[in-house]
């Protein structure tokens, strides 16, 4: 599923223009302090710990893999919340809220193989 809300402050200057245009990217939610996304017909689940699950089962992880998780974790805690509770507004923030989230999907990306296709959010240009 994905979609592409934009919106734009009321007025008509330059500064009221268009912040970012978002475009979501897969399935994700936070139940019982678990980190669940879909990709197509592949489930991923991340605990607060940084443990990794492909399904049912568990994904043996280094520590800098982990590490990794257990910060995107506690980051998506925080932030699914608020944009949650932002609905269609796109401001400030909430550009800068999803670069910092797109920087932290891309360094999972990059030491976990097995998640290279793990996005939920990008920027469009």
């Amino acid at each position: 599923m994905s979609s592409t809300p934009s919106v734009s402050d009321a007025g008509n200057t330059a500064e009221s223009a268009s912040l970012c245009q978002l475009e979501w990217h897969n399935t994700i939610s936070l139940q019982d302090d678990v980190l669940s996304m879909d990709l197509g017909k592949e489930t991923f689940q991340v605990k607060a710990s940084g443990q990794l699950y492909f399904g049912i089962h568990k994904v043996k992880l280094n520590e800098a893999q982990m590490g990794a998780l257990a910060d995107y974790h506690a980051f998506m805690r925080d932030d699914l919340p608020f944009m949650l509770s932002r609905s269609q507004l796109i401001d400030q923030e909430v550009c800068q809220r999803v670069a910092a989230r797109q920087a932290k999907e891309h360094e999972i990306q990059s030491l976990i193989p097995a998640l290279k296709t793990w996005q939920t959010v990008t920027i469009i240009e």
